[in-house]
């Protein structure tokens, strides 16, 4: 293991974005809040009552990542669009040159909020869990599904890329197809189906309800593929089982490994962007190379949403 993190710290800590090298992460997720209106049951949110950065923090952060060299940022919560500021973020985070992907659920909200936020969003990313008011049982939220179908109508015609992903459960396997069926008339071109995670509600979902197996994960997705060709829809699986799937950024400045597998918290801190140079974040997120292969996988992933 030594061998190869050393291997790593000297040649090798270079990520490619769409054919780009970059030395720092050049995508990373900002955690607005914890906050969310829903009740999933599978909600991976370890903490819905996490500390909320006042507005100034997420700037100074911003600019921070922009210098070390991030290009995209995914605002994501809880529900990002329950944070206070969401709009005055956007427009700086977009002003200074990053590449917005809002992920987001709560399709009332963004219509309510569509003059603040759509002119700086470059795409949405819906979790969808089921069609109709099955989704909303599920979530908990009488008339979701109808304002997030009338959010996916307005980004259609503001022209703006939305995707749909749903969390693979024993209680979403049989709303898969239907989810499909539906993402194809809305015009989503790309469905994202995301593995369990174990953080927050997860483990303890898999305890009462189990997790689908990975023969049955791929036999959904084989068929998947074969009812809809990629000119269609294109479907993506990720499992969310290895480290770094996703670097995050906390409004005090933490910068998260999430998943991290050996953690009892499924997150590692490696670093604080206010007070640690790029090399400091960095050497603590090579020394473990499983960090660097589950991040390069989500690079791969999510080339493809970069114009």
């Amino acid at each position: 293991m030594e061998e190869k993190s050393d291997a790593l710290n000297r040649s090798d800590r270079a990520f490619n974005l769409s054919g780009e090298k970059a030395s720092f992460f050049p995508s990373v997720a900002l955690k607005l809040t914890g906050a969310c209106r829903f009740a999933c049951p599978f909600c991976c949110e370890p903490n819905r009552t996490q500390y909320v950065a006042p507005i100034g923090d997420f700037v100074e952060i911003t600019n921070i990542l922009r210098e070390f060299g991030t290009r995209r940022l995914c605002l994501t919560g809880g529900e990002p669009l329950l944070y206070p500021k969401i709009s005055q973020l956007l427009k700086h985070a977009k002003s200074v040159g990053f590449y917005n992907l809002l992920l987001a659920a709560d399709g009332a909200l963004l219509k309510q909020k569509r003059s603040e936020v759509l002119p700086f969003v470059d795409a949405v990313r819906f979790s969808i869990h089921a069609v109709g008011s099955q989704h909303d049982e599920i979530l908990s939220c009488p008339g979701l599904f109808k304002a997030t179908e009338e959010a996916i109508d307005i980004l259609t015609k503001e022209t703006i890329p939305c995707f749909v992903t749903t969390v693979v459960t024993p209680l979403s396997t049989e709303h898969i197809t239907d989810i499909a069926q539906w993402c194809l008339a809305k015009k989503v071109k790309r469905y994202f189906l995301f593995g369990l995670m174990r953080s927050g509600l997860g483990q303890s979902y898999i305890n009462e309800n189990g997790e689908v197996s990975q023969a049955d994960i791929s036999r959904i997705i084989a068929e998947l593929k074969r009812r809809y060709p990629p000119e269609q829809i294109e479907i993506i699986y990720y499992d969310y089982a290895s480290n770094a799937d996703c670097i995050l950024v906390y409004g005090d400045g933490r910068v998260v490994i999430d998943p991290y597998l050996d953690s009892q918290s499924f997150q590692l801190e490696i670093g604080n962007i206010f007070t640690d140079a790029p090399a400091q974040i960095l050497d603590r997120f090579f020394a473990d190379p499983e960090n660097y292969k589950g991040y390069s996988e989500h690079l791969r992933m999510y080339n493809k949403l970069l114009p």
